[in-house]
C-alpha cells in the first residue's frame, strides 16, 4: 500500500460540472515544475490525471464513477 507524502496543498480555483465529468482547476504549487499532462497526482487519497497544465494552475477531470 502506498502511504504517500503530502508535498503541497492548493486552493480550488474553479469547478465546473459538465455532462460527462466535473472539471476542477487548482492553484499550481510553486515547486511543481515537472508536471505534465497525463501525470497522476493524489488529491485527498484519489489519484487524478492532469488534463491541462498552465503557469499558475492545473486542471483535472473527475468522472462520475470517481465522484461516487
Amino acid at each position: 500500500m502506498f502511504t504517500g507524502i503530502i508535498e503541497a496543498t492548493s486552493e480550488i480555483i474553479e469547478a465546473r460540472l459538465g455532462d460527462d465529468c466535473l472539471r476542477i482547476q487548482v492553484e499550481r504549487p510553486q515547486d511543481f515544475n515537472d508536471i505534465s499532462v497525463g501525470d497522476s497526482i493524489a488529491c485527498n487519497g484519489v489519484c487524478l490525471t492532469v488534463e491541462k497544465v498552465k503557469k499558475k494552475s492545473l486542471r483535472f477531470a473527475i468522472g462520475h464513477e470517481t465522484l461516487k
